[in-house]
């Protein structure tokens, strides 16, 4: 978390509330940051605690001069914890959560706030969620924590209840293409990023970032070179291994979702929605196992949509 951080413009009315219980003295002990993925929740929270430990009393924003803020870009700063997987898909467990509790025990280095953020919140063993009750419960001094959840759902009712939750609105696709041709994005590439990203601005910067859009369009021939019978379902799935397998599984989900509105009169739509709702449940189990084995999963799905192509096809052709 170095460098001095912003709240994103579309977030801008969650972080004036924010900023207005900061200054009247009325912040919770825990806040948490519930929305979508790549929508600017980390960029949030890393304002938030950038801004409890800048040493300037004004403004509603970090300075970005004072010592706190030196120490803040350097990612320095000793009142700044953050816990996070080690890898993704990692869980954090519970020896994580203990070696946390004790930090933020103590008395701040700096004398001021003590900020510790925790993303996702969700990644936390159910130990790890229990061992972090107590602290949510006895806070110490000057704390905040800050728990950014991508899937709210998955986070215990007893974290939820011990937190101020404030949901993070996604931008409309006007703010978010704005933001991206900011940066001098060309607009077109712009729209076909933010289209794929699902309107999630700081995916589609990461797609135009890496040259992802070409990608995309590769994944989609695989899909219809396996419907057509040009492409084996195991070849497919070996195709797939070195890739991000939730990513995969989006693209998929958007191909069928556009096939779906192109076609919504088409009477054998209803096996394309059974394998829809398999492909999103897939597309869950991705999100939250360690170790899944994409190898089988990506056969299991391409033989299922080839099955599924092959009957259509023919159903189509005895009309």
């Amino acid at each position: 978390m170095s460098g001095i951080a912003q709240p994103l413009g579309w977030h801008a009315l969650v972080w004036q509330r924010l900023m207005s219980a900061y200054h009247h003295d009325r912040l919770p002990h825990a806040v948490l940051l519930s929305g979508a993925v790549d929508t600017g929740k980390h960029i949030f929270a890393s304002a938030l605690a950038q801004r409890l430990l800048c040493t300037t009393e004004d403004g509603n924003v970090s300075c970005g001069n004072c010592k706190g803020c030196q120490l803040n870009s350097a990612g320095t700063h000793p009142d700044l914890t953050i816990l996070a997987p080690e890898d993704a898909g990692k869980a954090i467990g519970i020896d994580d959560i203990r070696k946390l509790a004790m930090t933020v025990s103590k008395t701040g280095q700096q004398g001021g706030w003590k900020v510790a953020v925790i993303l996702p919140a969700e990644a936390m063993t159910a130990s790890a969620a229990n061992a972090l009750l107590k602290t949510l419960e006895e806070p110490q001094g000057q704390t905040l924590m800050i728990l950014v959840s991508h899937e709210l759902g998955r986070l215990p009712a007893t974290i939820r209840s011990r937190c101020q939750r404030y949901v993070l609105p996604q931008p409309s696709t006007a703010e978010a293409l704005a933001w991206l041709q900011a940066a001098n994005v060309n607009s077109d590439a712009a729209s076909q990023a933010l289209s794929l990203a699902q309107g999630r601005p700081l995916l589609a910067r990461q797609y135009l970032e890496d040259g992802l859009l070409e990608r995309h369009r590769q994944f989609d021939s695989w899909l219809d070179e396996v419907a057509a019978g040009r492409l084996t379902p195991l070849a497919a799935a070996q195709l797939c291994q070195k890739l991000d397998a939730i990513a995969l599984a989006d693209w998929f989900l958007l191909y069928l979702h556009s096939r779906l509105c192109a076609d919504s009169n088409n009477p054998f739509n209803r096996e394309i929605f059974t394998f829809y709702d398999k492909l999103r449940k897939v597309r869950g189990w991705l999100a939250s196992a360690s170790n899944p084995n994409s190898q089988l999963i990506w056969e299991e799905l391409f033989f299922d949509w080839l099955a599924l192509s092959k009957a259509s096809a023919r159903r189509i052709a005895e009309r």
